[in-house]
């Protein structure tokens, strides 16, 4: 599967599936467009230009977003051997750059007859989030993780008791409409750990609001008040009050 001619490489990426049949009305319109302007670019080549859009459509669910060192963001690279890897939301490698070049590192001692899986998305996240942030690759989640039960989903969510004292989090309670404490039994209500959760998203685009318009001491002040409302309202070991 590793490609050493461009022929090589045409046939890697004909292989990979493209979901077109699944993809929305406005996406396809946009795909649609995206060959014409192809066929603009390069008016002396004759084009299939539904080719064209099913290779778009290619790119956008198997390409990897190539990053440096400390996970930052430098551009997008098709890697076709790689796309064929599996997703796992507890995957046995995982993929590392280094310039442009991709790599996939086992994470644990591997026989030769087990599949190696990477995971295409963040993996500290609860189970919704992850399956949401799937959706672009078409498929739903069936690993360990995903079927397992709600326990770690409610502490990466990361709700704390009410108690302040106590350093239980809170498990959700569908049959009372609230959120009950795991350590301490103390519940909330389900509506008010919303309007909370609300409040603080709606500070964070007002102090993201501020800081693009570079008034950054009204974004602290606005911040400050997040931090407080955030440290009441998450256990220590959510990933919301971490990020």
């Amino acid at each position: 599967a590793i490609p050493s001619s461009a022929t090589d490489n045409y046939d890697l990426v004909d292989a990979l599936e493209s979901h077109i049949s699944k993809v929305d009305d406005n996406q396809l319109v946009l795909y649609a467009q995206m060959a014409n302007l192809v066929q603009l670019i390069l008016p002396s080549i004759e084009l299939d230009l539904k080719e064209i859009a099913h290779t778009f459509s290619k790119f956008a669910c198997n390409a990897h977003t190539i990053c440096d060192p400390e996970l930052r963001p430098l551009g997008t690279g098709l890697f076709p051997a790689i796309s064929i890897i599996n997703h796992s939301c507890v995957p046995n490698a995982v993929l590392l750059f280094e310039g442009r070049t991709a790599y996939v590192r086992a994470l644990q001692p591997l026989s030769s007859n087990t599949e190696v899986s990477i995971s295409y998305i963040e993996t500290a996240a609860t189970t919704l989030k992850r399956h949401n942030d799937l959706k672009q690759y078409f498929f739903t989640c069936t690993c360990p993780r995903c079927i397992k039960d709600s326990e770690e989903d409610a502490l990466l969510e990361g709700y704390r008791c009410k108690d302040q004292k106590c350093d239980g989090f809170l498990l959700p309670d569908s049959g009372k409409k609230a959120y009950t404490c795991q350590k301490c039994s103390i519940s909330r209500d389900e509506e008010e750990v919303k309007k909370v959760s609300s409040e603080i998203l709606l500070l964070s685009d007002k102090a993201s609001s501020f800081l693009s318009s570079g008034n950054n001491s009204e974004a602290g002040s606005v911040y400050k008040t997040i931090e407080q409302l955030e440290q009441k309202h998450y256990h220590s070991f959510s990933t919301t009050l971490l990020h």
